[in-house]
């Protein structure tokens, strides 16, 4: 494992990432301006539908802004940061940067500062949070708005990962297994989230029998598991591990053993073999989880009714709270970007991040919750426009109160890669509980957590020796 992160470490030198490359000069100030017309550069990611959402709405600023030719392309998820880092000595005029990568790209000098190319009038519109991860103090290395703190992204939306369940299917088996539907739908509350005891009790109920190819559930989300348990990966500053705490142990054990146990989620393998958000398209669980970007393939591709819930928390802990993961990406400009560039990207950034009408259009292709905090509580929370009559899910309110916090049972948080220079770590944690075979009952979470841990406090020092 510590040769497997020291060669993430130089895959990403190699990727000149770290300064060791030819110092890159300040674009022209008039640099893509051609018969009075500015020419950017717009990369983009996402699968087919959300590419060509963004077409759309691309199309309509051009239509808008004559003066502004964009040349929009993008990747799927899987590909677009290898891209990005290819071209990290010629980079698109403006980008989308994950949040989870967003430290390492600020840290080295890549995004420009565009705290006076905005106004906290426009900015109070935006759901606070989303604005606020985008901020960066260079003099202490800290993210969030502080004190100091330049912003260097607008935040493209808001994302909360919750569970989703498949109500035809759910309605069928009800009927199937005579089940009580009053008592099943009863625990099935967008206003109060269900506990682990109670999920798993569920989940026994519809999938009793552990041999068929239909499963209670496709996977359940790590972060999901750990924060609804008041667990962390890491304490404040992400200084030191706190995987091997017993709470964080007891998340992914409870994981493991929705399997090992209870039969009702398929096994490591064959969720390899068929992912969860393909599992629940194609009606093979009742639950996965689900994110708003997803609306617009599950409006085009589902054909059966389904609703969102908040995620299950551990009850027997009293500190536990349902928190589901909220994951957010930022639009960026180059730093090197020319005056005339960087004054057409910040059209194009606003107006994808906080233009009434294209925040409307974003929401009814099934792209995301609106940034605007007044739209996202009374438009699209109560579809006062009749855009999204007899679409699903019918329960939005779950996702606002995981961004908002409304609901004080509700909660969300920032995805834990946020908060560390470079993300790989967390997929080497993925792949040491695969490998360890902890998936499969071989050794138990406490000692997979265990035997991980040194390993990843020395990515921890490494990250935070190299951040200064």
């Amino acid at each position: 494992m510590r040769k497997t992160w020291t060669a993430v470490i130089a895959v990403a030198l190699a990727l000149c990432l770290f300064g060791c490359g030819p110092v890159i000069k300040q674009e022209d100030d008039n640099a893509g301006v051609s018969g009075g017309k500015t020419t950017i550069e717009f990369f983009g990611w996402g699968d087919t539908d959300e590419l060509n959402n963004y077409q759309t709405l691309v199309n309509k600023f051009m239509d808008e802004n004559p003066d502004i030719i964009v040349s929009y392309s993008g990747e799927s998820a899987q590909t677009y940061m290898y891209t990005l880092k290819q071209r990290a000595m010629s980079l698109p005029d403006m980008f989308l940067m994950p949040d989870y990568d967003f430290l390492e790209w600020v840290k080295n000098g890549k995004l420009k500062d565009i705290t006076n190319y905005v106004s906290q009038e426009e900015l109070s519109k935006l759901w606070p949070q989303a604005v606020d991860e985008y901020y960066f103090n260079r003099s202490n290395k800290t993210l969030g708005k502080t004190d100091g703190a330049k912003l260097y992204g607008l935040p493209k939306d808001l994302g909360p990962f919750t569970l989703v369940y498949n109500k035809t299917l759910l309605d069928q088996i009800i009927n199937e297994k005579g089940l009580n539907q009053s008592e099943i739908y009863a625990q099935l509350s967008p206003e109060k989230p269900m506990t682990w005891q109670q999920f798993k009790t569920l989940l026994k109920k519809i999938d009793t029998d552990p041999n068929d190819d239909l499963y209670g559930i496709s996977h359940y989300e790590l972060e999901a598991a750990v924060y609804s348990n008041n667990a962390d990966f890491f304490d404040e500053g992400a200084k030191n591990q706190t995987i091997t705490s017993d709470r964080f142990t007891e998340a992914v054990q409870f994981i493991a053993d929705l399997n090992l146990v209870d039969h009702v989620m398929p096994s490591a393998a064959n969720q390899i073999s068929t992912n969860g958000y393909q599992r629940f398209k194609s009606q093979g669980c009742v639950f996965s989880f689900m994110g708003p970007w997803d609306c617009a393939n599950f409006w085009k591709a589902a054909n059966f009714e389904y609703d969102i819930l908040p995620v299950p928390y551990n009850g027997e802990n009293p500190e536990a709270q349902s928190t589901a993961w909220v994951g957010s990406m930022a639009y960026c400009i180059k730093d090197n970007c020319g005056k005339a560039k960087t004054e057409a990207c910040m059209k194009l950034m606003n107006y994808l991040c906080y233009n009434e009408s294209a925040q409307r259009e974003f929401y009814k292709l099934g792209q995301q919750v609106p940034n605007i905090k007044e739209m996202a509580n009374n438009e699209y929370l109560n579809d006062t426009q009749g855009i999204l009559a007899n679409k699903n899910p019918k329960s939005r309110s779950v996702w606002l109160e995981t961004i908002s916090g409304t609901n004080d049972k509700i909660h969300g948080k920032v995805r834990t890669r946020y908060y560390t220079l470079k993300s790989d770590w967390y997929t080497l944690l993925s792949e040491h509980f695969t490998t360890e075979k902890m998936w499969e009952g071989k050794v138990t979470a406490k000692a997979a957590c265990a035997s991980f841990a040194p390993t990843f406090q020395t990515a921890l020092n490494e990250m935070a020796a190299e951040l200064g």
